[in-house]
């Protein structure tokens, strides 16, 4: 798969949803699934040590951060920690990918057009303030 020049990732615990982002649209051109542990819910039962909170597959947050080399910028979109996860990881692990991250932003499960509504500005925001390049 290659990278678009404005890539926005949405993702949970779950699955990611990778988004190439134009001014006119975003696509979709790829979903990663989490690896199942038949655990079910990410919650722990009441009064059990640690956080409280199953941790994000390894696995899962490897194979979104080779998905997302080559990514000239890059936005998280998500909901709860998950995203600031993957921030994380990306920079423990891939450092030219969280070199060009844009931003983390907190997101619902959305639409391709919500991912567009809410990327686009970001991204144009950014370009505006790089250095001369062609933009896609």
């Amino acid at each position: 798969m290659s990278a678009a020049f404005h890539r926005a990732v949405w993702l949970d615990h779950q699955s990611a949803a990778l988004y190439d982002v134009t001014r006119a649209q975003a696509t979709e051109t790829a979903v990663i699934r989490a690896p199942d542990r038949g655990t079910g819910h990410i919650h722990h039962k009441a009064g059990t040590p640690g956080p409280g909170h199953e941790p994000v597959s390894t696995t899962f947050l490897h194979q979104v951060g080779e998905a997302l080399r080559g990514s000239q910028q890059v936005l998280i979109l998500g909901p709860a920690d998950t995203k600031n996860a993957l921030k994380t990881y990306l920079e423990a692990h891939f450092p030219a990918v969280a070199a060009k991250l844009v931003g983390v932003e907190a997101m619902a499960r959305a639409s391709a057009a919500e991912v567009h509504a809410v990327a686009e500005p970001i991204f144009r925001r950014n370009d505006r303030m790089a250095p001369e390049r062609e933009q896609s």
